[in-house]
């Protein structure tokens, strides 16, 4: 059996899966500032009448570092650069970034070496700094700079954490790996914290299994690789739903999916049965990183979302003050509107027509004013769903293939998940004149993508035959091979290795790796007019996905 939790805006959702099906599932309300204790509450109504020792893996959705983020309730970090010379990294990094001497070449070879002293001056000014970053602009190539400054610093400062930016990402984006860097010791203690806490609250229910927390690209990182890599759990709600939807239905053809929750509405793109990726990285308060991503956006409509007139205009979300008034809440919402319009069969009707006759104008029916907020509802996604579509036409195009064999991505179908789906998604679909879907399980799909999320890690190689050695940043390897004979298949078979052992580090069982070539570049070096070498670089990964489909009661249309 497999148990999956995801924390929402609004709910706490649990299920329990067994062969592919849902066996039990459970929905608390997100308890913010406690989160844990919301978390604990719908363990314990999902497990009421379960065998505990049966299930033999726990996978977490959690908001914690995105709230953490959001909120600031981030430590200060000790940024350490060894940047060398080029790009002005000042205002450009959201911490405030110390330089240091030494940096290799994009070769790898080093062209200055760091100071000892320097380091350790640095480290009695910022004495008292409990996190630290050290990212060096080509540690890809070399990482050896990278984790000798990271020792001094661990010697001199002994700060409780140390990311390096190399073991974060093995791409060359500088600006990113700081980014990431930064974030990920910024939040290292929240989730830390947060992590232990969700181990004891695991054992004391005689859970004996692994923990797994999501991440942002929808695989799955063991509780314990987590903790030293916290970044990668930001947005993790949004990927919930990817995977959900990914186990629920998994489109073929092109497609637009809704998470409609009680807060936002979460929009990700469908292509060729998998949603489309960020490029380069997901962005934190307005930063590039290099954490792999699925490409969404997020709108402030949700069932929940505060409906009122302002000056005689009609406003929609993006706030919320509490549930719906037809679910005992204080003030109209959306989910009113589509009870009075008919478009749901839960909440109170005459609660829900008392919300909508408040926000109706002068001799203006309750059934006017809630086709009124659903149709602005609806319009507000449409614009949001009709925004990514320009921004994926427009985007620049690197490879000939790319122009010869590229496609206009221009979407088939309209896939609606989360609480509000059912009445909502048919209304945009229709606006979008696409057909819609809202698959069984629907109301729990995050915490369903959660628990059959696959395990992933990824490894980068880069070999430089002309110089004789590969390095693999995330390991912080760095090896000799024969200058003469070392080829791309070497290359991608000792990538095959590495990727196996560090799954293994991770507690990732062999029948869960789906391994997929990610990227592959070669190319030779010529001095004079001989070919010295060649250099190459593999990036392999787990490939994200669900471990199995799911089965789940009555579908929509």
């Amino acid at each position: 059996m497999l148990l999956g939790i995801d924390v929402g805006g609004t709910f706490t959702d649990a299920v329990v899966l067994e062969d592919g099906k849902v066996l039990a599932s459970a929905k608390t309300p997100t308890t913010h500032g406690e989160l844990l204790r919301g978390i604990i509450a719908v363990i314990d109504q999902v497990l009421d009448g379960i065998n505990r020792v049966a299930i033999r893996r726990v996978a977490l959705s959690t908001t914690i570092v995105t709230n953490a983020l959001i909120e600031g309730r981030i430590d200060q970090v000790a940024l350490l650069l060894l940047a060398g010379p080029g790009l002005n990294l000042e205002k450009l990094t959201p911490g405030e970034p110390h330089f240091l001497s030494g940096y290799t070449d994009h070769r790898g070879r080093e062209k200055a070496a760091p100071v000892k002293e320097e380091v350790t001056e640095l480290c009695r000014k910022l004495k008292g700094t409990q996190v630290a970053a050290v990212i060096g602009k080509f540690a890809v190539r070399n990482p050896q700079q990278e984790q000798q400054v990271a020792d001094w610093v661990d010697k001199f400062l002994q700060p409780a954490h140390i990311t390096k930016g190399a073991e974060l990402s093995g791409s060359l984006n500088y600006l990113r790996r700081i980014n990431s860097a930064y974030y990920n010791s910024a939040v290292w203690r929240v989730f830390t914290d947060f992590a232990a806490a969700i181990e004891t609250a695991i054992i004391e229910r005689g859970i004996t299994a692994p923990v797994y927390i999501l991440k942002a690209d929808g695989g799955t990182l063991p509780l314990g690789s987590a903790k030293e890599r916290p970044v990668e759990a930001i947005f993790t709600g949004p990927a919930a739903s990817v995977l959900g939807i990914m186990a629920l239905t998994n489109p073929e053809e092109p497609a637009v999916s809704l998470d409609i929750g009680g807060t936002t509405t979460d929009i990700a793109l469908w292509q060729n049965g998998v949603p489309l990726l960020a490029p380069g990285g997901a962005s934190v308060n307005g930063h590039p990183t290099a954490v792999r991503s699925f490409w969404l956006r997020s709108v402030g409509i949700g069932g929940d979302s505060y409906v009122r007139r302002e000056q005689g205009r009609l406003l929609v979300g993006p706030m919320r003050r509490g549930p719906a008034m037809a679910n005992g809440g204080p003030e109209p919402a959306v989910t009113d509107a589509l009870r009075v319009a008919g478009l749901i069969d839960y909440g109170d009707l005459t609660l829900a027509r008392k919300a909508m006759a408040g926000v109706a104008t002068e001799g203006q029916a309750p059934e006017d004013a809630a086709w009124e907020t659903v149709q602005l509802a609806a319009d507000t996604v449409c614009r949001t769903i009709q925004a990514m579509l320009a921004e994926q036409a427009a985007r620049p195009v690197y490879k000939v293939e790319d122009i010869v064999h590229g496609e206009a991505f221009i979407p088939e179908l309209l896939i609606g998940v989360g609480g509000a789906a059912p009445g909502l998604a048919p209304v945009v679909a229709e606006k979008l004149s696409l057909p819609w879907q809202v698959p069984a399980g629907h109301m729990v799909a995050n915490a369903i993508g959660a628990a059959s999320a696959r395990p992933t890690t990824e490894i980068t190689l880069r070999a430089d035959s002309a110089e004789g050695y590969y390095t693999v940043p995330e390991l912080g390897i760095k090896q000799t091979v024969d200058k003469r004979h070392f080829s791309l298949a070497a290359a991608w078979e000792a990538a095959e290795g590495y990727l196996a052992e560090r799954a293994a580090e991770g507690g990732m069982a062999e029948n869960t790796i789906v391994s997929e070539r990610v990227y592959e570049e070669e190319f030779n070096v010529i001095r004079g007019f001989n070919t010295m070498g060649k250099i190459m670089t593999c990036k392999l990964q787990i490939k994200p996905g669900v471990l199995t489909p799911v089965q789940a009661g009555e579908a929509g249309r």
